[in-house]
């Protein structure tokens, strides 16, 4: 029997998502089918009907991420919507939320991405790193706001500066040469810095300890995922 990548015993394992379900529930239209790009084909995409998804996780780690850090971020993310209706351009919004359960739900997408072997998270290399970042979610240990932070920036609509809605691959980059990576989904690109000491600038624009956070905010056509997504599908129709 295959063993849990959280708990590490042998059980069944749940066909886990990386990105939970309900970060997809924006992108499906009236078939129930959403846009997946993959630049293969006549079309470049193929419609999907359900978020990526691997056998990864049993029953008990799959509510243990449910409990304590997907409902959480669901309440406090997607449902209150923090983030301003329209983005005024080059304003900084700042948000509060609990700081613990908030970086532990993106310490948790990460970790599942690194842990994952399907194409779309395979930027995701965490080393050492995974070890650490599996006992800290087992313990439901945020750790300081200067271990693994997180940082995010809205993604807008260059002319309305409404949020976009999108779940994207795993993209690996560096800040002051560590190594952070990122992914797409509830209306901004989260990164999460994972280097043993992360770069001073990335820290400032961080989640803090008393769960505060800044966010700027980016075109959409200016974020190079989105960008290679759109390349994918014209090269298709080429």
């Amino acid at each position: 029997m295959p063993l849990c990548h959280l708990c590490q015993h042998d059980r069944d394992l749940r066909n886990s998502h990386i990105v939970p379900e309900f970060l997809y529930a924006d992108l499906y239209n009236t078939k129930g089918h959403m846009m997946g790009v993959n630049g293969r084909g006549s079309k470049g995409w193929k419609p999907l009907q359900n978020g990526a998804k691997e056998h990864l996780f049993c029953e008990c780690c799959e509510q243990h991420f449910n409990e304590h850090f997907e409902k959480p971020f669901l309440r406090d993310w997607v449902d209150s919507c923090p983030l301003p209706d329209a983005w005024e351009e080059d304003k900084i919004n700042w948000i509060q939320v609990d700081y613990a359960p908030f970086k532990l739900f993106h310490l948790s997408v990460i970790f599942r991405a690194g842990v994952s072997s399907l194409p779309t998270f395979s930027e995701v290399s965490l080393g050492p790193h995974e070890e650490r970042l599996r006992s800290m979610l087992l313990a439901c240990d945020p750790g300081p706001e200067n271990l693994y932070p997180v940082f995010g920036h809205a993604v807008v609509h260059h002319n309305t500066g409404r949020v976009v809605q999108m779940v994207s691959k795993a993209q690996a980059s560096r800040f002051g040469g560590r190594r952070c990576y990122g992914i797409m989904y509830g209306g901004v690109q989260w990164w999460t810095c994972v280097a043993s000491n992360p770069d001073s600038e990335f820290q400032q624009a961080a989640l803090r300890a008393d769960g505060s956070m800044p966010f700027t905010s980016v075109p959409w056509n200016e974020v190079p995922v989105i960008q290679e997504a759109s390349l994918a599908l014209r090269r298709a129709d080429a």
